[in-house]
């Protein structure tokens, strides 16, 4: 019984982190969530396609280096932490893009956090969610981060200019 408590509260409690952290990387990363925000908006499908590819590929790299005991473990864990960051990322960009989209007029923290909340409320939906919305989302946000990570800035007027 104080098992199934101790989980449900920790699950919570990492709900409400997640909102919170779909909120703030937008502030504290505005280039990076902006420029996700325009793959992820413009170009969905590639992102998936983009976002399973590196999943499919940093799994396994993490599933090899996780049999090598300690450090082997170290790595991919780190590698892991990596591709969470890139997701939130992306994630955070999915969280705009929804929030534009459900409240076109409204802005500000408080309808971040609706959004958020309705965006982890719908990967939580039982069979439906779990493995459609949650996993769509996911690669979406993975792909959208790192084409936006991956992305050089371009200038208006590039070609115009020398390069020394």
């Amino acid at each position: 019984m104080a098992e199934g408590l101790q989980l449900t509260i920790i699950v919570l409690f990492s709900w409400g982190t997640l909102a919170a952290l779909l909120v703030l990387l937008p502030a504290l990363l505005p280039g990076r969530v902006a420029r996700a925000q325009q793959v992820a908006k413009n170009s969905p499908g590639r992102s998936f396609v983009i976002g399973l590819v590196n999943f499919l590929f940093f799994g396994v790299l993490i599933a090899i280096f996780s049999q090598g005991g300690e450090l082997g473990g170290l790595i991919a864990a780190i590698i892991f932490l990596l591709l969470l960051a890139v997701t939130a990322v992306g994630l955070s960009a999915i969280n705009q893009i929804v929030q534009t989209r459900l409240y076109p007029k409204d802005e500000g923290v408080k309808v971040g956090l609706k959004t958020a909340v309705l965006l982890i409320a719908g990967g939580l939906v039982p069979l439906l969610g779990w493995f459609v919305v949650a996993p769509i989302l996911l690669l979406i946000g993975l792909g959208a981060g790192i084409i936006a990570l991956v992305r050089r800035k371009t200038s208006p007027a590039q070609g115009t200019e020398l390069p020394f």
